[in-house]
């Protein structure tokens, strides 16, 4: 089913919903919705001839009982064939949002960091978008098949009985569904705008929590309360005329289903009282005119359903439109079995060949980068805000690929490594490191499972850790994180470096690891890497801006304006 997610995304949104169904849910749900219009109409044929039995023939009480035992028997099976449904409908819905998440994921990780969307709307569509695809697979999708087998089911045996009744009820019908689709189509678009403005509140509010501090300082707590209060009211409105739209077309569906009964109930009635005498209405009985009374209902019943349904589809054609956009991100490099796996060395010869970089529809940040780097040295990338350094170093990580030129490894070009080959070549450390809730151990093993507790020791204390765990209660073992300890931004740093050189690579890539870092922790920080580097040799390439890191490094390599210059 993995594979189904990535095909087939030029579809239309209701084509590709239905392609991530299981296949034995259409069968399922239409074998089911043949027994329910079977139990449907026995439970309408048993209670019209028990009321004839009872107020027509004066039959005794033990000559009904066979019919009543019979009847409660339908009961039964009709409440068990709606669990069954809810059951396997739950299931559906379960499986497939697990896997359009799960395929989220590894697009994700395909993409990249550097080609993510804003997390606002990666957190959306994760999020809100996916659990969007539950109304469509646990109600919409049943209620569509029942809509079709039970009214063709009832519609024969109405036309069987009466055919007047039956053509009633075949003219009112399509009433319905032309209504019903109607609204479809503002509902669909209505709610498209409605998780566009979710996931852009989403991003925004996001970037307010992170900016807390920030906020305090400056003594913005007004205009960022101001602004949510705007942002989230405008969603309100927007929500509530997709609300707006549910409620009225509800309304008038059950206005119109309401209305085709009566007009039965009329005929039925007439016919039995005698004032109308052309057609089968002569022929009409009080079993006959019951049994076709008590189906009315049950025909309309599957259509208003769908009705209220068809706002659930509208709601996952819309979800399936912005997540679809997400699993058509373009892969950073080629997937892992199409990739070359060559042996990592101890160290690492890193080679630029005509390299240039933008981002999209801007003016090139990079231009003909040709650069060689010698295994072992130790690099300071310098240049303004904005230059480029953090630009080249996600594409010697693999999180962006060049506009044109190649990036290679020991030879090798970096576009055909493998997605294993490239982590087991390349370490990464960021400026703002991210610890998970768990405990200090965890988040230095983390994306390496297997590493063993004195590995784990190892690179604690070559990242300097093992400084400040061995104060805490617990040491490694004490929890960070959420409901955890409080870590300084260097302790933090200084965990995320220990994660980054667990495992001997023989290229470290740091972008600017100590720019909010104070002078202390950032000499802490370069003392980690020289104990690193004592043990084992490695090429490093470190964006930075701060004259220790600079005096740290062998090298000293500048962009200006686009082009590379060494200055020492």
């Amino acid at each position: 089913m993995a594979a189904t997610i990535e095909r087939d995304l030029k579809a239309d949104g209701d084509a590709w919903l239905k392609r991530q169904a299981p296949g034995w849910l259409v069968p399922g749900m239409t074998l089911i919705s043949a027994l329910d219009a079977g139990i449907v109409i026995a439970q309408a044929w048993l209670i019209a001839a028990l009321a004839a039995g009872a107020f027509i023939e004066r039959q005794p009480l033990a000559a009904l009982m066979p019919m009543m035992w019979l009847l409660l028997l339908v009961l039964v099976l009709r409440a068990l064939s709606g669990g069954i449904r809810q059951w396997l409908a739950g299931r559906a819905s379960v499986r497939v949002r697990y896997e359009i998440r799960a395929g989220l994921l590894r697009r994700f990780e395909k993409t990249g960091p550097a080609n993510l969307p804003p997390d606002g709307e990666s957190i959306a569509a994760f999020d809100e978008q996916v659990e969007a695809f539950d109304g469509f697979y646990s109600r919409f999708l049943p209620q569509r098949i029942s809509a079709t087998v039970v009214p063709l089911a009832i519609l024969v045996f109405a036309f069987a009985t009466d055919w007047l009744a039956g053509l009633l009820l075949l003219l009112t019908a399509p009433l319905i569904p032309l209504f019903m689709i109607l609204i479809g189509i503002g509902a669909e678009k209505l709610a498209r705008e409605q998780f566009r403005s979710l996931a852009r509140l989403g991003g925004w509010f996001l970037d307010q929590v992170r900016g807390a501090a920030t906020i305090r300082l400056f003594r913005a707590e007004d205009q960022a309360r101001r602004q949510v209060e705007r942002r989230t009211d405008a969603l309100r409105r927007e929500t509530m005329r997709v609300l707006r739209l549910a409620f009225l077309s509800s309304a008038v569906l059950e206005f119109f289903s309401a209305v085709a009964i009566a007009s039965l109930a009329i005929y039925i009635g007439l016919g039995l009282l005698g004032y109308l005498t052309f057609g089968p209405a002569p022929d009409l009985t009080l079993q006959s005119g019951l049994f076709l009374l008590l189906l009315a209902p049950e025909f309309f019943q599957p259509l208003r359903a769908l009705s209220q349904g068809w706002h659930d589809r509208a709601d996952a054609a819309a979800a399936a439109g912005e997540v679809r956009q997400l699993l058509t991100l373009p892969p950073a490099r080629p997937r892992a079995e199409d990739g070359i796996a060559p042996e990592a060395p101890r160290q690492c010869k890193v080679e630029l060949r005509g390299v240039s970089f933008a981002h999209p529809d801007k003016a090139p940040l990079l231009r003909d980068l040709d650069l060689e780097i010698e295994p072992g040295l130790k690099i300071a990338l310098v240049g303004p805000s904005g230059s480029g350094k953090s630009s080249l170093i996600s594409m010697l990580a693999g999180f962006a690929e060049p506009s044109s030129g190649d990036i290679l490894l020991d030879g090798q070009p970096l576009a055909r490594f493998s997605d294993a080959a490239l982590r087991d070549h390349v370490a990464w450390l960021g400026q703002r490191p991210v610890l998970f809730a768990g405990t200090i151990a965890e988040n230095i093993a983390l994306g390496w499972e297997s590493a063993s507790r004195e590995q784990i020791a190892r690179a604690a204390d070559q990242g300097g850790v093992g400084e400040f765990a061995d104060r805490l209660p617990e040491g490694l073992d004490s929890p960070v994180g959420e409901n955890g300890y409080g870590l300084s931004g260097g302790q933090a740093q200084r965990v995320a470096l220990a994660r980054a050189l667990l495992r001997p690579r023989p290229l470290v890539l740091l972008d600017e690891p100590t720019a909010n870092l104070d002078g202390a922790s950032e000499a802490l920080v370069l003392q980690a890497l020289e104990n690193m580097l004592s043990e084992r040799s490695a090429t490093v390439i470190c964006a930075a801006h701060r004259a220790a890191t600079m005096a740290w490094a062998d090298r000293i390599l500048a962009i200006e304006q686009g082009n590379l210059k060494w200055l020492r």
